[in-house]
């Protein structure tokens, strides 16, 4: 279990939902994509998988599920940010782990918001997870990581060999240049999100976090997305287009 001063000094906290339907609901239409056995899945090519998993991740997105998720745990995200207002993603995205050897190509490794994206070291990232997550491959952080100052962040960037600038698994959230933290954050200090059951966790985007590999037999599947108090909201200084839902990145709650 995950120690509760340890999650207040990071800054993470758990909002309860007030509808216990929420995560059966997404599941559910989760489940009209990966209705086969894990082991067929696992067999995929990375290219054939992360299709079904953009053509899912529509699906959701359709059904505007990170809105639907805000609305359960409003009270939480408006104690969290401290006013009323807030800009919500545009785009939620499923992370659909397989249990595969190869878990760069499944899971996110090691960053905070600000690698990726302009005026986000004051977003929050909201993550639930759906079905498969247990306490070993369950999101992992570092704890306090958040009050590390960037410029004490070293990372070098790379080219990813599996993921490709405009392809399915970029939709899906995959980096095709990722960046690799090298010093200033000391990784082997990690500790797992352990998320307490029909809720979602909210925590800082400065927050240093990444996927732990999958060993579940079964997929991990999980949702998230990221918000930004309104008085934080810089237009010129925010990502303008979301390449995953052809729309503004941020859009008013």
């Amino acid at each position: 279990m995950l120690d509760p001063s340890i999650a207040k000094s990071s800054g993470i906290v758990f909002g309860k939902h007030n509808n216990d339907f929420i995560i059966s609901d997404i599941l559910d239409d989760i489940l009209k994509y990966f209705y086969r056995d894990p082991e067929f899945y696992n067999n995929m090519s990375n290219d054939n998988y992360r299709a079904i998993v953009s053509d899912c991740q529509d699906e959701l997105n359709r059904k505007d599920y990170a809105r639907k998720i805000c609305e359960n745990i409003k009270n939480s995200i408006l104690e969290y940010i401290g006013e009323e207002k807030f800009y919500i993603q545009s785009n939620l995205y499923l992370r659909a782990a397989r249990n595969c050897f190869r878990h760069d190509s499944e899971a996110i490794d090691w960053h905070r918001e600000t690698f990726y994206g302009s005026n986000m070291d004051k977003s929050v990232n909201i993550w639930t997870p759906i079905k498969g997550v247990d306490d070993e491959n369950t999101l992992k952080f570092i704890p306090f990581s958040q009050n590390i100052d960037e410029a004490d962040i070293v990372t070098v960037q790379s080219v990813d060999p599996v993921t490709k600038k405009g392809s399915f698994g970029h939709k899906i959230g995959f980096l095709y240049a990722p960046k690799t933290i090298v010093s200033g954050v000391n990784l082997e200090n990690d500790a797992a999100m352990i998320v307490p059951i029909s809720s979602s966790a909210i925590f800082p985007g400065l927050l240093v976090h990444g996927a732990a590999k999958n060993k579940n037999n079964n997929i991990r599947f999980s949702v998230d997305f990221r918000i930004l108090p309104s008085r934080y909201y810089i237009d010129e200084l925010s990502k303008q287009f979301h390449f995953s839902s052809n729309k503004p990145y941020f859009e008013l709650y």
